[in-house]
């Protein structure tokens, strides 16, 4: 079971939009402003810390990309830019299959728009010996990409496992070294489905993954991906509570960001967010997500340390089995930007703003530690939250860093990591069903600093620390990223 933090009362916290943030120095081992003993009197003496300039630090971009690609006109690629994407998976049947003149279109729009593109060869693994020669010329083709392939080849519709896909890229590797392929998953929940195979657990899923094509990109200069698709709105008419998220989704999160941060490898991880309504009312899905939806889950992603997240979807699929006539993606089927386009633009730009700094960090994922609200447990001892409970493996507060003591009136989500020189920042997410609209009033306790560092809005305060205590107001859906130092 996990550890429910002492809180503080409601009244106590501060809750102004500039975060009215305090902390002051207690001497404390372990941890950022670890004690240091000098002199011969043996008195503790704590050295100050002093954080490096992350904004004029080289790093690796935050990857911003989208499942279905808008027509390949100039106008189209302009727009899917300057929503903020850096990376384009080119799929759909606005731009057709590989092979296509279309995906040739679209990769020299690509090397003048400077974004970065994959290819998709789903169930179509021929095609790369096909097209590669050519694709290789364009400085926008990053490699090939094949999406939710299970371990085995399906019986029932012959689709390829991760067994037969393993082989074709490491022959491809060998000739060509610096094109990358990325294996979508499935998520834990689509085990159970009949995929024509013996069953398997999700560990022997990912374990497959790393036997037959992480371990081809071992040692690579390129980007050796794990990524995966599930998402977590849900909306059910018929339920008291018809708004409601997904419990298995941190701790399909979780299994990725642990098989990152455990492997040998140096794996850059990817995961797919819901950025339109698909399905019907009684698959549960039918929920079209607004700006609050899409924050929350992509800063998630960050409070997991993720590298990478991926729009699904960006253009909008003809109807049929799983979209229907009013549901649409960034864009609809005329090519026209949605308030859903608005929405993600917003959150593109909050994470364009903050990926110097975090990008510093989340390659030094520890792990998350979720938080009950005082409002939750006060009305009910026994309170959990189904979403954080799923988790295999949380932190609890005594694993976060400097940080004595967390409390909350709602609940949230604090993802833990490190930088180089082994300073720690700190992810709080305000993880609740964004309907409910609310508001999360957090208070960290640190043992050392005096200062802190916060990023709010992708926006940079730096607060001085009064009595140990840094507060913080999380609106609907949003991330704080918080360093402390001094």
């Amino acid at each position: 079971m996990k550890k429910i933090m002492k809180k503080l009362s409601k009244a106590a916290i501060v809750t102004t939009l500039s975060c009215a943030f305090a902390v002051s120095s207690v001497c404390c081992g372990g941890g950022n402003g670890s004690d240091k003993q000098s002199g011969s009197s043996g008195d503790n003496i704590r050295e100050e810390v002093v954080l490096p300039d992350y904004e004029n630090m080289q790093s690796r971009q935050f990857i911003i990309n989208a499942w279905y690609a808008p027509e390949p006109t100039e106008e189209a690629f302009k727009a899917y830019k300057e929503c903020g994407f850096n990376y384009i998976f080119l799929m759909g049947n606005n731009v057709g299959a590989a092979g296509s003149p279309r995906i040739e279109q679209a990769l020299t729009l690509c090397d003048n728009l400077g974004l970065k593109a994959f290819v998709d060869v789903s169930r179509a693994l021929p095609m790369i010996d096909a097209v590669i020669d050519g694709y290789v010329k364009h400085p926008s083709f990053v490699g090939f990409n094949y999406d939710e392939p299970v371990i085995y080849k399906n019986s029932i519709n012959n689709a390829d496992g991760i067994v037969d896909i393993g082989p074709v890229v490491d022959k491809m590797h060998k000739k060509y070294p610096d094109v990358e392929f990325l294996v979508n998953l499935n998520p834990t929940t689509s085990l159970s489905f009949n995929w024509g195979t013996p069953s398997f657990t999700y560990e022997e899923y990912l374990e497959a993954q790393e036997n037959y094509i992480n371990s081809v990109y071992d040692g690579s200069d390129v980007d050796n991906w794990l990524s995966c698709d599930d998402y977590p709105l849900y909306y059910d008419p018929s339920s008291k509570t018809p708004y409601y998220l997904k419990r298995t989704w941190l701790q399909n999160l979780e299994y990725l960001a642990e098989a990152k941060r455990d492997s040998d490898m140096k794996l850059v991880t990817n995961f797919f967010i819901q950025t339109m309504a698909y399905g019907t009312n009684a698959a549960k899905r039918n929920r079209k997500p607004s700006y609050e939806d899409i924050r929350m889950q992509t800063y998630t992603l960050l409070a997991f340390g993720y590298d990478s997240v991926s729009y699904f979807c960006y253009g909008t699929p003809p109807t049929g089995e799983e979209f229907t006539e009013t549901q649409y993606g960034l864009v609809d089927r005329n090519g026209n930007k949605t308030d859903i386009y608005e929405s993600g633009k917003l959150v593109n730009e909050e994470m364009r703003r903050l990926e110097k700094v975090y990008m510093q960090f989340n390659s030094r994922w520890l792990g998350v530690c979720p938080v009950y609200g005082k409002n939750n447990t006060d009305k009910d001892p026994d309170y959990y939250n189904k979403t954080m409970d799923s988790m295999f493996s949380p932190l609890t507060v005594s694993r976060l860093s400097g940080i004595k003591e967390v409390s909350s009136d709602e609940d949230l989500i604090i993802g833990h990591m490190k930088d180089e020189r082994g300073n720690s920042g700190f992810m709080l997410v305000n993880y609740n069903e964004t309907t409910l609209k609310k508001q999360v009033n957090a208070e960290l306790t640190f043992n050392n600093f005096t200062k802190a560092d916060v990023y709010k809005n992708g926006e940079k305060t730096t607060v001085s620390l009064v009595g140990g205590k840094l507060s913080v107001h999380l609106d609907t859906g949003e991330g704080v990223f918080v360093i402390p130092h001094g």
